[in-house]
Order: C-alpha cells, then sequence, then structure tokens
C-alpha cells in the first residue's frame, strides 16, 4: 500500500498521519510498538472496499509532535481521537484501534460515541474489561514490560542499548511472525530518543497521576466505563500479549461481537489482514 504523508489539524493538535484511498474514512489507530504504517495490508482491502484510510501517528510519535506529551494517559489519547473524527467528518467516523488503540477506540466510544459510526478494536479488550486482566496471575507475568517500564532510567537504558526488547516483544506476541520491512520502521521510532521517552509516559501513566490532563478528569468515570454502543472485538488465537480468553462480550453494550481468529497472534491486522478486513468491512455496514 503507498501512503501519502498528511496532517490532520484539530483543535487539540496537528496529528501527522498516512493517508491512502477515496471515500468515508476510517481512522487508525497504532499502539506499542508499532508504527502507522503497519495498516498497510488491512488498508489494501479498505481502500478497495471503498474507502479511505487514515492512520495518524499517535501524540508524541511523530518529531513532529515530540515535545506535544505533557499528559499521557488514555483519556488524552482519546480525546486526541475524537478530535481526529471530528476534524475528518462532521457526522463521525468508522475506527479502528490496535493495542494502545484499542483503548482508544473503546473510550472513544463511551466518552464521544457521537464521533463514532463502528468502532473496532484489535488486540486489547476494553477499559472495563482490561482491569480483570490484572487479577490473572499468567497475566502479569506476561507484562513484564508495563512493570520494567516504570522503573525510571532502567527502562531508558535497556531501549537506548538497541531495540531488542521491541522485537522480543513483535516475536513473544505473534510467535513465528516476520515483520519484514515493519520491523525498521517501527525501530525507526523508538530509535528516536524523544518519541522512545513519550511511549514510556503512556505505560507510566497508568499508575501516575501527574501524567493525567485534570481538564479531562471530568469525563473519566464515564470513558473507563463499559461503552453504551456496541464494538466488533477482534483477537488473535495466539496472541502472547494479552491471552485470548481475556475478550469476551461481558460487559459489552448488546450487539458486541467477539471474534477470535485462528493462525494470528497480537499483531492479528499484519498476519491475516484478509480475514480482518472481511469482518471490518461487514462490521460496518451494520
Amino acid at each position: 500500500m503507498r501512503f501519502e504523508e498528511i496532517v490532520v489539524r484539530t483543535d487539540r493538535l496537528d496529528f501527522p498521519a498516512l493517508a491512502a484511498g477515496e471515500g468515508p474514512p476510517v481512522v487508525c489507530w497504532h499502539g506499542f510498538p508499532d508504527h502507522p504504517a503497519t495498516f498497510g495490508p488491512l488498508a489494501t482491502h479498505l481502500v478497495a472496499a471503498g474507502r479511505r484510510v487514515v492512520a495518524p501517528f499517535l501524540r508524541g510519535h511523530h518529531p513532529a509532535t515530540a515535545d506535544e506529551m505533557a499528559y499521557a494517559d488514555g483519556l488524552t489519547l482519546a480525546a486526541d481521537a475524537a478530535a481526529v473524527a471530528a476534524a475528518l467528518s462532521p457526522d463521525g467516523v468508522d475506527m479502528i484501534g490496535h493495542d494502545i488503540g484499542a483503548g482508544m477506540v473503546a473510550r472513544v466510544a463511551a466518552a464521544w460515541p457521537e464521533r463514532l459510526r463502528h468502532g473496532v478494536t484489535m488486540a486489547v479488550p476494553p477499559p472495563a474489561a482490561l482491569s480483570l486482566v490484572f487479577q490473572d496471575p499468567v497475566q502479569l507475568q506476561r507484562f513484564f514490560y508495563v512493570w520494567l517500564f516504570q522503573v525510571p532510567d532502567v527502562a531508558e537504558a535497556v531501549l537506548d542499548a538497541d531495540r531488542g526488547l521491541i522485537d522480543l516483544l513483535w516475536a513473544t506476541w505473534s510467535p513465528g511472525f516476520d515483520p519484514g520491512v515493519h520491523r525498521e520502521l517501527v525501530h525507526s521510532i523508538y530509535g528516536d530518543p524523544r518519541l522512545l521517552r513519550n511511549a514510556l509516559r503512556l505505560y507510566r501513566a497508568n499508575f501516575d497521576r501527574s501524567l493525567h490532563d485534570p481538564s479531562l478528569a471530568y469525563l473519566a468515570p464515564r470513558s473507563e466505563a463499559p461503552a453504551s454502543v456496541p464494538l466488533l472485538l477482534l483477537a488473535g488465537a495466539d496472541d502472547g500479549c494479552i491471552g485470548a480468553s481475556h475478550f469476551t462480550e461481558a460487559g459489552l453494550a448488546p450487539g458486541s461481537v467477539v471474534r477470535i481468529l485462528s493462525g494470528a497472534g497480537h499483531f492479528l491486522h499484519l498476519e491475516r489482514p484478509a480475514a480482518v478486513a472481511g469482518l471490518v468491512l461487514d462490521w460496518f455496514t451494520r
């Protein structure tokens, strides 16, 4: 997929993004450790179906926004996603989120449902269900990197030395999958010390309230609760990051659907793009 580089100008921030195709917009939000270009194989199918794919860089994950991450909490990112949706269409957009992006889409569905036509989350359960994941001892072991990232200087030293940990996460989360050219794109983000430190702030914001935007605090009870609109949840059966058993319809709005894809791990949009596209496009017609 040949993307063009664009800037989506919003009332919060100007977001660099990759875009392709013509038609109603589909906004795709990436996670960690990732790059918007990994939506390329999925975008090929969406563009062929007459959609315009817009894949922004998360706040603080592009040189142009490297200094724009005073706050790094999930609600800040969700507010960004709602602002991008408003900038692209007054009637709302279809939105796909992977990993951290999945939390963004779920929070938009809960706090800004008018900005969302259809929402798809991949590889991470919604916030209301994610809290239960932390009760699973096996899952706590899988989250070793989350705990590592809380330790100042140590996390930076590990990731500054090389990007071996990033390669390990990819290999563990999607066993047997070769990311090919996407590996260097992912490394290009975290090879920039400013962007790497911003990524660590995303994880530290889970526990450090000083990284939460106080102006959005009034929305937190709504954004962390189950959304009132249905979502499509996708997960890979072989995901080594979060086990597929943690993806259920419990606590979701009526009409929500969970699909577990065989032969795929965490990066299912790269591993099985045609299957993901089929499920996504069907969801968009509901």
